[in-house]
């Protein structure tokens, strides 16, 4: 399945979604006065953006002018403090859900508000 929804989600890619993830700078023992700058990496993600599923609205956490985004599984699972863009416009992440909650990961879909 993780196959079938990452061809079809490449298949109908919409714009340049990534998500980036900064991990802290290692501090040299020797000089830990030093500032080590973080290491950012970015992921390009296979994905579908459109309006937040009717679903999901709250009017509260989520509002009906959120983004919905659908991608496939990618290198790592995401985390609070990853940031996502959508065609480099950063967004803010409200809601992960992991499709399915639990075995093998075969997608991911994200609410966020820009």
């Amino acid at each position: 399945m993780q196959t079938t929804a990452t061809r079809l989600l490449t298949r109908f890619n919409q714009g340049t979604v990534t998500l980036s993830r900064t991990t802290a700078g290692t501090v040299d023992p020797a000089e830990p006065w030093i500032p080590v700058p973080g290491v950012t990496t970015v992921y390009p993600l296979k994905a579908t953006v459109k309006a937040v599923g009717k679903q999901f609205i709250d009017g509260t956490t989520i509002l009906a002018t959120d983004l919905e985004i659908s991608c496939a599984a990618f290198a790592i699972e995401p985390a609070p403090g990853d940031v996502i863009a959508i065609d480099g416009v950063a967004v803010t992440t409200i809601k992960t859900m992991r499709i399915p909650a639990a075995g093998t990961v075969v997608a991911h879909k994200f609410i966020v508000r820009g």
